[in-house]
C-alpha cells in the first residue's frame, strides 16, 4: 500500500536531532496497526527533540565589556652585580578597605579626596601573610619585623589606558629599607603619607590605609642586594 501523506511526515521526522530517525511501519498490517505505529513514531521523536535540546548546550557570546579589575605585583630580585637573579608576579587581594577607599575617592560623600592620601606606596613585610578581605594596615603592620623605613611612596603613579602603576620602586639592602638578610615574604599596597613624601616605616603611620596585600614567594636580601617591586591595578575591559 501506498500512503502519500505519509511522505511529507518521513522527510520532516527524519531531520530532528543530529542523527536520523527511521520510522518503521509495517505495511503488511492494517492501516489502524500502521496508525499506532505512527503514533508511537511522533512519541519517540518529540522525546528524542526535547532530550537533544535538553543535553546539547547552544553556543554563547562572549562579553566584551567584562572587566578585568585585578592587580598583580612584579618583584625583580637584583644581586650586588646588577645582575637579575630572578623575577615573579603574584596576584593581589583587594581588602576592604581598600574598596571603601575606592568608593570614597570616586563617588561624592561626606570624605574629600586628596591626592597626598591617594594610593602610592608599597612596603614590605617579612611575614608570611595568608591575606584575607578583613586585612586593615594595622593587621598588615603586626607580623611585620622588618624596623627600616621598609615603605617607600610614588609620587607620581602612572595612569594609562584605564591602567595604574605604581613604581618600579627599589628596595635596598642595608639601613635603608630592609636589614642584611631581612626577608620579604608579603608587600603591601598603601596610601601615600600626608605629611612627606620619604621612605617611612608601616603601612598604618599617620592613619594610612591598606588597599591590597600580595603574598611572595620568598625574597632575601644580602648586602648590596635590591629589589624592584611595581604594581600594577588593572580595569580595562576586553574592548579598551
Amino acid at each position: 500500500m501506498y500512503f502519500p501523506q505519509m511522505e511529507n511526515f518521513y522527510k520532516k521526522i527524519s531531520k530532528v536531532g543530529s542523527s536520523p530517525i527511521t520510522i518503521l511501519v509495517n505495511f503488511r498490517f492494517s492501516q489502524n496497526i500502521m496508525q499506532k505505529r505512527t503514533s508511537y513514531t511522533i512519541s519517540a521523536a518529540v522525546l528524542f527533540t526535547v532530550f537533544t535540546t535538553a543535553v546539547i548546550p547552544f553556543d554563547f557570546e562572549k562579553n566584551d565589556f567584562e572587566q578585568k579589575f585585578y592587580g598583580f605585583a612584579t618583584i625583580e630580585k637584583i644581586d650586588a652585580n646588577g645582575n637579575n637573579v630572578f623575577t615573579q608576579q603574584v596576584h593581589n587581594r583587594l581588602v576592604d578597605t581598600g574598596e571603601t577607599f575606592l568608593l570614597e575617592q570616586t563617588f561624592q560623600d561626606s570624605n574629600s579626596a586628596s591626592d597626598n592620601t591617594q594610593i602610592g606606596a608599597i612596603c614590605v613585610s617579612d611575614e608570611a601573610q595568608t591575606p584575607a578581605e578583613s586585612d586593615t594596615a594595622s593587621t598588615f603592620d603586626s607580623g611585620n619585623s622588618i624596623a627600616e623605613n621598609n615603605c617607600k611612596e610614588d609620587t607620581s603613579v602612572t595612569i594609562s589606558s584605564q591602567t595604574a602603576q605604581v613604581g618600579p620602586l627599589t628596595f635596598q639592602a642595608g639601613s635603608t629599607n630592609v636589614a642584611n638578610g631581612d626577608t620579604i615574604r608579603s608587600i603591601g599596597i598603601c596610601t601615600n603619607r600626608a605629611a612627606s613624601d620619604a621612605d617611612y616605616n608601616n603601612c598604618a603611620t599617620a592613619s594610612g590605609i591598606l588597599f591590597s596585600v600580595i603574598d611572595t614567594s620568598d625574597v632575601t636580601l644580602n648586602s648590596g642586594e635590591t629589589v624592584q617591586i611595581t604594581y600594577t591595578f588593572d580595569i580595562t575591559s576586553d574592548t579598551t
